[in-house]
């Protein structure tokens, strides 16, 4: 099951047999060298995550067995390690090896049985508002993932009109 960023951000967490929610999902952390998920940040402020492995269920909300599943980022040395490099895919620039700019992504989707980063959402934007030459990129089209910037393969064809042929009749590809 394939899960948008933009959803799994304020989902809420609940223990194991309660219904109320003892927290809200504020961000994703992503190791950048594998693309699976690190961890569910909870509280941006304290630093206080869920690691993907405490996750019981995960649907319209995450499941955990209890409270103590909550723990400071700085517990578990894979997330340290990556909050102290600072690299985020949501907001990041992304452009091609040969240096292209493709624009920022926007929303990215994740493979929710193996938390895996699947897909990239890229859009070009005018004050933050107005979206055009927007583009998915799948996961395996990822070269590397910096601080900065997010490099892509040079996969970007274009698509030539056959003579005699209707638009409706091409497929890109």
């Amino acid at each position: 099951m394939e899960k948008l960023y933009s959803d799994i951000v304020g989902s809420p967490v609940v223990e194991d047999n309660v219904l109320r929610p003892i927290a809200t999902v504020k961000d994703l952390i992503l190791d950048p060298e594998t693309g699976k998920l690190a961890a569910f940040v909870v509280d941006i402020r304290k630093n206080l995550v869920i690691s993907p492995i405490d996750v019981l269920f995960f649907g319209n909300r995450i499941q955990i067995h209890e409270r103590h599943a909550v723990i400071s980022g700085s517990d578990i040395l894979r997330v340290e390690a990556i909050q102290k490099k600072n690299i985020r895919i949501f907001g990041n620039k992304v452009v091609t090896e040969d240096g292209f700019k493709l624009g920022k992504v926007v929303d990215f989707s994740m493979d929710m049985r193996d938390y895996v980063l699947k897909k990239l959402f890229v859009s070009k934007e005018i004050l933050g508002m107005v979206r055009y030459d927007s583009r998915i990129i799948p996961a395996k089209n990822i070269v590397e993932i910096l601080p900065n910037k997010i490099v892509v393969k040079n996969n970007l064809e274009a698509v030539k009109e056959k003579e005699g042929a209707r638009s409706e009749d091409l497929v890109a590809g």
